[in-house]
C-alpha cells in the first residue's frame, strides 16, 4: 500500500469581476490604507481595522461574491464559514512579504487581487497563474524548507512551494496554517491585495 498523506488544500479562481469594480475597490481601500497608516515603515504598520465591517460598499460587494464561492467550491457541505474579517495590504516598489502563517487570526484565509495583469480566458488558466517571478505569491507545504536548504528532493516529492502570479480578479483560498510569502513587487503603482480571514465551523463533528 502506498499513500500520499496530508495534502495542503488550495483554491484558485477568477471571480470574473469587471475592471470598473476592481478600480473602485482599489481606490476605496487605498483611501482606507492612507487613513490607517502609521509612522512605521513595515507593511503591517497601520491601525487595527476591518474592511468588512459593513461600512465600505465595494468591500461588501467583494464579500458577497467571494464568500459563497469559497463556501461552495472550497469548504463544501461538511463545514460553514461563520465569520469574516479582513484588511488591505498595500506595497510599493521593492516590498516583499516574508514567510508566515495566519493561524492565530483565522482558520481559512483568502487573498483577492484587485490589480495586476489581465487573465486571458482563451489560454490555459493554470499555466497563466502558476508562474514564478517578481511579486509571485508562494504557498508552501509543511516541510517547505527541506528541499531549499541543501537537502535532496525525494523522487516522490513535489516542489515545496506552489507559485502564483497575481492577476486582476484572482481569488486564492488556503488553510491559514499554511506558510505563505510573496516575492518583492517591482512596479510604480502601489500593489494591493485584500485579505479575507475566515472562521470555519465543522458540521459533521
Amino acid at each position: 500500500m502506498r499513500l500520499t498523506l496530508f495534502p495542503t488544500l488550495v483554491g484558485i479562481w477568477s471571480l470574473g469581476t469587471e475592471p470598473s469594480f476592481d478600480q473602485r475597490l482599489y481606490d476605496d481601500l487605498l483611501a482606507v490604507h492612507s487613513r490607517m497608516k502609521t509612522d512605521g515603515s513595515e507593511i503591517w504598520s497601520r491601525q487595527a481595522h476591518d474592511v468588512f465591517n459593513g461600512t465600505l460598499e465595494s468591500a461588501n460587494q467583494l464579500a458577497n461574491m467571494a464568500l459563497p464561492w469559497i463556501q461552495r467550491e472550497f469548504v463544501g457541505n461538511c463545514g460553514r464559514i461563520t465569520q469574516l474579517q479582513g484588511r488591505e495590504v498595500v506595497r510599493s516598489n521593492g516590498m516583499e512579504i516574508m514567510p508566515h502563517s495566519d493561524e492565530d487570526e483565522c482558520h481559512l484565509q483568502a487573498v483577492y487581487f484587485p490589480n495586476g495583469p489581465e487573465l486571458d480566458f482563451f489560454q490555459d488558466f493554470q499555466t497563466q497563474v502558476n508562474q514564478y517571478g517578481p511579486n509571485a505569491f508562494a504557498i508552501c507545504n509543511p516541510d517547505w524548507r527541506s528541499s531549499g536548504f541543501g537537502k535532496c528532493l525525494m523522487p516522490w516529492e513535489t516542489h515545496a512551494k506552489f507559485w502564483i502570479k497575481p492577476h486582476r480578479g484572482l481569488l486564492v483560498a488556503f488553510d491559514a496554517r499554511a506558510v505563505h510569502f510573496q516575492k518583492p513587487y517591482m512596479g510604480n503603482v502601489p500593489f494591493m491585495q485584500v485579505l479575507l480571514n475566515m472562521k470555519v465551523e465543522r458540521i459533521d463533528g
